[in-house]
């Protein structure tokens, strides 16, 4: 009778945990959102430095980066980020997007495979010091 009692009791305890569990899951994917964008860049080393640049970071989903169409798409936690400040992590780590410019130390120090033809200035993209501003 006690190991009934028992097997009930964890049986009941488990199933409001994963309730609970899944609950909470779906409320935090609620606030994910999906954005993409333009990232310069080349090769394979450029991809593992612009998506380690997000991924790990609290409030990312995911980041894929398309070295082809130099295309980035980003699930993020709109709660937490917005785009601007997603672009403003990469170009800190020397990659230009289509509006946030990274400092031209930065991209400088980029291996030479990785240093692509950056994009003119122009309104459209803001300069490091700018970015560093609007926080």
């Amino acid at each position: 009778m006690k190991k009934a009692k028992l097997k009930i009791s964890a049986a009941l305890f488990l199933g409001a945990f994963a309730l609970t569990s899944c609950g909470y899951a779906q409320e935090s994917n609620a606030n994910m959102e999906t954005t993409e964008f333009k990232v310069f860049g080349n090769c394979g080393m450029c991809e593992k430095t612009i998506e380690g640049s997000l991924n790990g970071q609290d409030g990312i989903g995911t980041a894929d980066w398309d070295k082809d169409t130099k295309m980035i798409s980003v699930s993020y936690d709109a709660k937490k980020l917005d785009e601007n400040k997603i672009k403003q992590m990469i170009a800190s780590v020397g990659y230009d997007t289509d509006s946030h410019r990274a400092k031209k130390s930065t991209y400088s120090s980029l291996p030479g495979c990785c240093q692509y033809q950056r994009p003119e200035k122009s309104n459209e993209i803001n300069t490091d010091e700018q970015n560093i501003k609007s926080k």
